[in-house]
């Protein structure tokens, strides 16, 4: 049997227990090791490390006295809020977790100003049930209800808007370093000279820092926090679902409809994830057995024959003359590139994923129907944006490369429109055995092979940091000014160091 263990002094750790308790008590602070075991990892397959330490702070001045006792001692910090799933949860070093999800209040909604300001501690569920009554919608990921909204928007992903991504739905940030000093960015910047500032505004007059904390996994600072955009949910909320049998199809067809504004988001969907979903979401109930069959036997890259080789949703609200005459535009487009509206075929035929892309696109709430997928095993994202002219050919390598590598339960894909179009986020989902040590080993070798090959061949990048891989030195002088600016916030190198972004990765 394994026993986990901490890499810091023991020493140490007892020292910066009996300090952390003395000043915020022992509600706040543990060393219970059935309580640690919990904070050692997420579902990732990576190894796991037990924390020393578990602080629940409930106010950003909890926050302020761990980091100040953690600087002074050189004990690590790992900070989290739901700590579900992304490596940055790892407390590599040992030392502190910093579990931010006690701080769970919604501080403001504004209406006039179309934000709400959180901190780490609310989910998802929670704002947007706060934000309906007011007449508004949140950007969306593909994560359940109880995710925190800190936790995936600071990271790079997709979203339900025309966005780059759905970090850019956070308007602002409060930030507490490892001395202590507590930053805002934007418009609220300006909040110790001037009470009662608002944070309406991403950038102001001096350079805007909001982002050099999105995507730091907790490296430069603690996140106590953020402004997120709202948006109105308007008369009519409507999702034309098209089938394409090509990807390039559906890429081309995104890109049309998301310049020409004539969508929220589009995402596309891979034959294998959508029959996943609708296989998990029915509860096993589907009307044709040989669903189940078709996944194992089916080459991912293949014509399915019984159904489209990509679903394209197209997430749209707005007045319903508008809707009517974009929906009508969307079919146009569609069957010019070989497509068809199959909104009502995906309501008969596939029900269980229907009931998830309504959940998704028109009742505008989170959804766990994606993430029962992982009754699967764990669906190990190969995730990276490439540009439309280079994603397409990427998608059959990606497959192919996954499939042939020997992860081949469930290999499948959705990809988004970013920004318009000018990259297109594709992730790889190749679903992993959670208990098998040797298959977890294969993954992550063929994940960092993907990723190289990927980068390399089509140009693909990735969108948030994994662990895995040395991006800090491939990436010039960006790379070498992210160490320094590290250097300069964190001198002693206590937040987050297990996870060594500046170091080239584990």
């Amino acid at each position: 049997m394994t026993v986990l263990t901490s890499p810091l002094d023991p020493m140490l750790a007892e020292k910066a227990t009996r300090e952390l308790t003395d000043a915020l008590g022992e509600d706040k602070v543990t060393t219970n090791r059935s309580i640690l075991f919990s904070y050692s990892g997420s579902a990732m397959p990576i190894p796991k490390t037990m924390p020393d330490i578990v602080v629940r702070p409930d106010c950003v001045e909890d926050v302020q006295v761990v980091l100040k006792i953690a600087d002074k001692l050189v004990v690590p910090v790992t900070p989290v809020a739901s700590g579900t799933l992304e490596p940055s949860v790892f407390p590599k070093a040992g030392g502190i977790v910093l579990d931010t999800y006690a701080m769970g209040k919604i501080l403001e909604i504004n209406t006039d100003a179309a934000y709400a300001v959180i901190e780490p501690g609310v989910s998802i569920g929670e704002l947007v049930r706060a934000i309906k009554p007011e007449g508004f919608r949140v950007t969306l990921g593909s994560y359940p209800p109880g995710n925190s909204v800190v936790g995936n928007y600071h990271l790079k992903g997709h979203g339900t808007h025309r966005s780059s991504g759905i970090d850019s739905e956070c308007l602002g940030l409060e930030v507490v370093l490892p001395d202590g000093t507590i930053v805002r960015t934007g418009s609220k910047s300006f909040e110790d000279s001037y009470p009662g500032m608002g944070w309406h505004l991403q950038w102001g007059p001096l350079p805007d820092l909001r982002g050099i904390f999105l995507n730091a996994c907790g490296t430069l600072g603690v996140i106590t926090k953020m402004a997120v955009r709202l948006y109105p949910l308007n008369d009519v909320q409507a999702m034309p679902i098209v089938g394409f049998d090509s990807y390039a199809d559906s890429v081309e067809f995104m890109k049309i409809v998301s310049r020409a504004n004539l969508v929220e988001h589009t995402v596309t969907w891979h034959w294998g994830l959508y029959t996943v979903i609708n296989i998990l979401t029915s509860g096993g109930e589907v009307e044709d057995s040989s669903d189940y069959l078709k996944l194992f036997i089916t080459e991912p890259w293949t014509d399915p024959g019984d159904r489209p080789y990509n679903l394209v949703l197209n997430i749209m609200t707005g007045y319903r003359e508008d809707i009517d005459a974009h929906a009508g535009l969307i079919k146009k487009i569609a069957e010019g590139l070989g497509g068809r509206v199959m909104t009502e075929w995906v309501a008969e035929r596939l029900p269980g994923a229907w009931e998830y892309f309504k959940t998704y696109g028109i009742d505008h709430e989170p959804c766990v129907s994606f993430m029962k997928g992982f009754a699967l095993g764990f669906g190990f994202m190969h995730i990276l944006n490439a540009e439309p002219k280079d994603v397409v050919a990427l998608e059959e390598f990606g497959l192919k490369f996954v499939w042939n590598r020997g992860l081949q339960y469930g290999t499948t894909y959705y990809s988004h429109c970013i920004d318009q179009g000018r990259s297109i986020f594709l992730r790889l989902t190749p679903f992993v055995d959670p208990v098998d040590k040797e298959e977890h080993e294969m993954a992550i070798e063929i994940y960092k092979d993907y990723i190289e090959e990927g980068m390399k061949r089509y140009g693909g990048v990735p969108i948030r940091y994994d662990g895995l891989n040395n991006y800090v030195d491939k990436a010039g002088g960006f790379g070498d000014l992210m160490r320094r600016i590290k250097k300069g916030v964190d001198p002693n190198n206590i937040l987050n160091p297990g996870l060594k972004i500046y170091e080239g990765g584990w």
